[in-house]
């Protein structure tokens, strides 16, 4: 999401989480993107507060130590949001050029994002359901004021047709002014801000085309993304971390988007920071009726064989980063 510019041989991934400040450098050697640094900072479990409770400077001063500790010099980052800080579903509207495109998603969103107009940035992607083929066109606008905790399930309750499907995300222009004001005091250049499940799928999918549930483990909340065609049809986020309740809000969105879309779902990536507990993995193993497996964001990334076995214990933790990273490479 918004500003591009001349891209530079090393990224920075910036994965802001509430309990912890995650750091991957990616840069780009023949062709191919390689791992050149990464770091990672966490409270305890015991904390009486969380990151995104601090204030700017002190965040900012907190990536600082981070990137002093690691080496990295700084540069162009993208930064993170997480899905409970967006609003995000998929509308329908009726075939139209791109140049009337700009003008009709603003008007439609007013039915659907439930505050005031002119608080918040609008983004979109427009969405194809035919194989292999997507169009993407992305704005800038001026919408609705968001509040945290809004993220709404996408694509099921919507109908068809011959008409354009659109991924819709608002943004409060306060979360992004606070993110560009952390980069500034931080020392960096401000490449992109993007909600966190565009960074899931880039580091776990790739351009595999197929159908995937994604289940993004957070310390106090879960992020559910159904991908298909490279787009995500359904994003859905909940803070009860019961493995029941994850189990039937899991069953729960994949057989709204397999009714939608007639399509089963191959397979569930896991990830984020409980993505290794055990008792979990086995559960929605046995119990999901999908083929379960713990998503590998240094997959489609060159790194020195010395760390493999290190990034593999990491890599769920990180995935977020890793697509951040990915972005301008």
């Amino acid at each position: 999401m918004w500003p591009f510019g001349k891209k530079e041989k090393k990224h920075l991934g910036i994965d802001l989480g509430s309990s912890s400040i995650k750091v991957v450098e990616l840069e780009k050697k023949g062709g191919r993107v390689f791992l050149s640094n990464y770091a990672l900072i966490q409270t305890k479990e015991e904390a009486v507060f969380n990151i995104s409770e601090l204030k700017d400077e002190e965040i900012a001063k907190l990536l600082k130590h981070l990137f002093e500790q690691a080496g990295i010099v700084g540069g162009r980052a993208s930064f993170s949001l997480s899905v409970e800080k967006t609003f995000s579903t998929v509308i329908n509207l009726p075939a139209m050029p791109e140049s009337e495109l700009a003008a009709a998603i603003p008007f439609e969103a007013q039915k659907y994002v439930p505050l005031p107009l002119n608080e918040v940035v609008l983004d979109w992607t427009v969405i194809t359901n035919e194989p292999n083929r997507g169009t993407s066109k992305r704005g800038e606008v001026d919408a609705a004021k968001i509040s945290d905790g809004q993220s709404v399930e996408a694509a099921a309750a919507n109908q068809g047709g011959d008409g354009l499907q659109v991924l819709l995300l608002a943004v409060s222009k306060d979360i992004v002014n606070r993110v560009t004001k952390i980069a500034r005091l931080a020392n960096l250049e401000l490449s992109a801000i993007e909600q966190e499940s565009f960074s899931l799928i880039r580091s776990l999918v790739g351009n595999d085309k197929g159908a995937f549930l994604v289940v993004d483990l957070g310390r106090k909340s879960v992020d559910l993304i159904i991908v298909d065609q490279g787009f995500i049809r359904v994003n859905h986020n909940f803070d009860s971390l019961n493995k029941e309740v994850l189990l039937m809000e899991a069953d729960r969105i994949v057989n709204l988007f397999q009714m939608r879309y007639n399509k089963k779902v191959g397979q569930c990536l896991l990830a984020g920071g409980r993505a290794f507990e055990k008792d979990l993995f086995d559960f929605l193993s046995a119990k999901l009726k999908l083929p379960v497996k713990i998503g590998d964001p240094f997959a489609r990334v060159g790194h020195n064989e010395k760390i493999t076995d290190a990034l593999a214990q990491i890599g769920p933790q990180f995935s977020v980063a890793v697509g951040l990273a990915m972005r301008d490479n």
